[in-house]
């Protein structure tokens, strides 16, 4: 029989054999998934939640169906404490009055957002005011702040037949933004979306580009709009673009602070520093090229030189330097955006992206007739970006002429610092020909989750980069179109350090795992 409602709550759990709590403290996290009016009504306090577990403080441990419904509310397991109704109240008490705090406050900085009318102006519109509060509207600007939030850079909006799924890439990796959604609400979600991004809303049988701009609290942020038809519906891809990022991390922005080691970090300050040539940075996309040619650029932006870049698009607005954004629409290409550069006295110019013959004869030309000039190209390391010139129909002697350096990078997820936890040690066939360094001691790590990281076990990423130093003997290869093989074997000799070597030196040093070197580079 159980015990008396009369009887004191710490006896009260013993005997139920369920822990007695003197004092409790919520996780304001946990609201989203139990509201606090709903935890008021029913004289309970969420705790936290571990592997799908959500623990939960209650005054009255005899209500025994509570546990079934708080099951149902919130989708979880449910752990059982108690605590005294008194200690719960004053807990939710606090937790009421933050989030009137926060709502006042919030409401001055709701997001706007940022259109161009017919004649240039801006024009500035309320979020909320394009539509009502319908759940799809809180939705979307739900997920769109909590992407800003998380630091993603996109959004990924993924319909099937039975559900849909929304996912964050954050770190190059995709995660679930949240649990599956009803495939019913797909059609108002991406309407809401190509509203905001001004697309056609009537057309789902071709796919869409678009963009809008959000201003919050004080920042622009863009985001880019691929809307692509699938087997059941739309699929939506966002990119966010918040300009405003490298100025937050300082105005003294060096190559140091995005990650690169000393000695690359040193090569590409050599690159940048000389007075005239061309410094190509490749890599897949989302590798952090324009990252890295920003913090070598910004070193430059003295004042005493005219520094001109031209981009597709802007994705940081950068002080004392000209930005051009690339218009198609309009007329303005890479190529003819160079052309107009050119005439306008520079010392420095940076290229978005070379991607035809064009553009990289201009970019070439340039550098050989007093223009110090840095651009990125698609292509998979260093030596391939030969190929890719040769294939444009590029003089391989000018580009040679012209070349300062080539650096190939990617992105590494670093390691949690607060969970990683040991690993076993690789077989040595699996680290390759080269150990970083014979004759120090390897810390292998490995990821462990937390909640500073989200569970993931990695926090941030590190640049890893592979620099191609044009020797003569390299050079000479490159004008003979020489396989890549034989360039990579003779810049080995010269002692070219390579991406996976660079990799391997962050895991040896326990700041990433031999999963994440494996993800990111290949051993040819």
């Amino acid at each position: 029989m159980a015990a008396p409602r009369e009887a004191p709550l710490a006896d009260l759990a013993r005997a139920l054999d369920l822990p007695y709590l003197d004092a409790v403290a919520a996780d304001p996290a946990l609201f989203a998934l139990l509201p606090v009016e709903t935890a008021s009504s029913l004289g309970l306090l969420p705790l936290r939640e571990v592997e799908g577990v959500l623990s939960v403080a209650v005054s009255d441990p005899l209500d025994l169906g509570l546990e079934r419904r708080l099951s149902a509310i919130t989708g979880k397991r449910i752990a059982l404490s108690v605590a005294e109704p008194e200690a719960i109240a004053a807990a939710l008490k606090q937790v009421e009055t933050s989030r009137r705090v926060l709502d006042r406050v919030s409401a001055s900085f709701k997001p706007q957002i940022v259109r161009e009318d017919g004649g240039g102006k801006e024009e500035v519109i309320d979020l909320d005011s394009l539509a009502d509060q319908s759940g799809v509207v809180q939705l979307t600007n739900s997920v769109l702040m909590a992407a800003l939030q998380r630091t993603a850079s996109d959004v990924h909006i993924e319909v099937y037949a039975d559900r849909l799924d929304l996912k964050y890439r954050i770190d190059g990796v995709l995660y679930p933004a949240t649990d599956p959604i009803d495939v019913r609400h797909h059609a108002e979600l991406v309407s809401r979306i190509k509203v905001m991004a001004d697309l056609d809303i009537a057309e789902r049988r071709v796919p869409q580009d678009g963009r809008f701009r959000l201003r919050i609290e004080g920042r622009d942020v863009d985001f880019r709009v691929s809307v692509l038809p699938t087997q059941f519906g739309e699929d939506v891809v966002i990119r966010i673009l918040d300009k405003s990022g490298l100025a937050r991390l300082g105005q003294a922005l060096g190559l140091e602070d995005l990650g690169l080691e000393p000695d690359d970090a040193a090569a590409m300050r050599r690159a940048a520093r000389e007075p005239h040539g061309l410094v190509l940075m490749t890599g897949p996309t989302g590798s952090g090229k324009t990252t890295t040619l920003y913090g070598a650029i910004s070193e430059l932006a003295t004042g005493a030189e005219k520094i001109i870049t031209i981009e597709d698009p802007i994705e940081y607005q950068l002080d004392g330097i000209v930005q051009i954004a690339v218009n198609e629409k309009k007329g303005m290409t890479f190529a003819s955006g160079l052309r107009a550069i050119l005439r306008h006295d520079p010392d420095r110019i940076m290229v978005g992206e070379i991607r035809d013959f064009e553009t990289a004869t201009i970019a070439v030309q340039a550098a050989l007739t007093g223009h110090l000039v840095f651009a990125s190209v698609h292509a998979n390391s260093s030596f391939d970006v030969i190929s890719r010139f040769a294939h444009w129909g590029i003089d391989l002697h000018d580009f040679v002429s012209a070349l300062n350096g080539v650096f190939a990078q990617r992105l590494v997820r670093k390691l949690c610092p607060d969970c990683a936890g040991p690993a076993p040690a690789p077989d040595t066939a699996r680290l390759g020909r080269t150990v970083p360094w014979p004759n120090a001691v390897p810390d292998w790590r490995g990821p462990q989750g937390c909640a500073r990281c989200f569970g993931t076990g990695y926090l941030g990423r590190a640049a890893i980069v592979e620099h191609l130093d044009l020797s003569p003997e390299i050079a000479d290869l490159m004008i003979a179109r020489a396989p890549a093989a034989r360039m990579r074997t003779a810049a080995s000799a010269q002692g070219m350090r390579f991406l996976r070597d660079s990799a391997l030196s962050l895991a040896w040093r326990g700041q990433t795992s031999l999963a994440e070197v494996d993800r990111v580079t290949f051993e040819p």
